[in-house]
């Protein structure tokens, strides 16, 4: 149960964030759960972890995306636990 709500709270959050680029009060919850499933790769290399997210096809959404990675890209940088390399994310092509 507690897991689940920390999911909640964790993708509440997101669509928050997120909205703040989209501004569409209406969709920005429907949006973020459909972002939680796109595609991506995952590279573990000595410096840092690279988390690349492949783009939406919505012009709008990847727009409002790459806006939210380069928030994440200036703010503190999060990496796993026990593990000091950063965690970079950015969006393929």
């Amino acid at each position: 149960m507690v897991c689940r709500l920390f999911a909640y709270n964790a993708g509440l959050d997101l669509a928050r964030h997120l909205n703040a680029y989209l501004a569409d009060n209406d969709e920005h919850r429907a949006i973020t759960r459909d972002l939680l499933h796109i595609g991506g790769r995952i590279a573990f290399a000595h410096q840092q972890v690279t988390v690349t997210l492949d783009r939406p096809s919505s012009p709008r959404v990847a727009r409002a995306l790459d806006q939210l990675l380069d928030e994440l890209a200036t703010g503190s940088l999060a990496h796993l636990a026990d593990d000091r390399r950063p965690i970079v994310y950015q969006m393929g092509q």
